[in-house]
């Protein structure tokens, strides 16, 4: 007899509510950058993606909200890193960069010391991988769909920083190869140059 479990859907649970994340909401989030698979002389760790409607490049990334209220929910989220539109899209997208690395290690935006130095300097984009930073979440409400967003990452001195960042040591340990290992399938989106 064949179960019922898959033709009879009466007493299924309903399905759960996805609203987007409220507006300018702060959370601490870990981030993922997907392979773009978009390899150039200036891009060649395979962590870039071509846009499919325009010439711009960008990194796709996944953040995924570490406790709170909306732990465990993705927001999904470019940093840019050229066009031939706009310079300024890739001068956004290296102050984005910085900001990941200022903020996942407690580190001062002001700080020049040789330490921060050898801090906001990497070895591909993959080292962005797993590194936990407080963002401000944004609605995105150009399209047709709104969504969630993240384009301001919350660094020391902030006054929210502190809330949502455990600062115990001062410094916090960067893991270059979890997320690294276990890239998914999940999707990557389309950017639009912003301008």
């Amino acid at each position: 007899m064949k179960n019922q479990k898959w033709t009879n859907f009466n007493d299924a649970e309903d399905q759960m509510s996805y609203a987007l994340i409220p507006h300018k909401t702060i959370a601490k989030v870990r981030i993922l950058v997907k392979r773009g698979g978009y390899v150039t002389q200036e891009f060649d760790d395979g962590y870039a993606t071509k846009s499919n409607s325009s010439n711009s490049v960008y990194l796709a990334c996944e953040f995924v909200v570490v406790g709170g209220k909306y732990d465990n929910r993705k927001i999904w989220s470019n940093i840019g890193l050229h066009s031939d539109n706009s310079e300024k899209y890739a001068e956004i997208g290296r102050s984005t960069i910085k900001a990941i690395l200022n903020s996942a290690n407690n580190l001062d935006p002001k700080d020049k010391s040789p330490q921060a130095i050898a801090v906001r300097s990497i070895k591909d984009f993959g080292d962005l991988n797993d590194l936990e930073v407080v963002a401000e979440i944004t609605i995105n409400d150009k399209g047709k769909d709104p969504k969630n967003e993240i384009k301001t990452i919350i660094v020391p001195g902030h006054p929210k920083y502190d809330e949502y960042m455990d600062v115990k040591s001062g410094k916090f340990k960067i893991d270059y190869k979890g997320a690294a290992a276990n890239q998914n399938a999940a999707p990557i989106y389309d950017d639009e140059v912003p301008f």
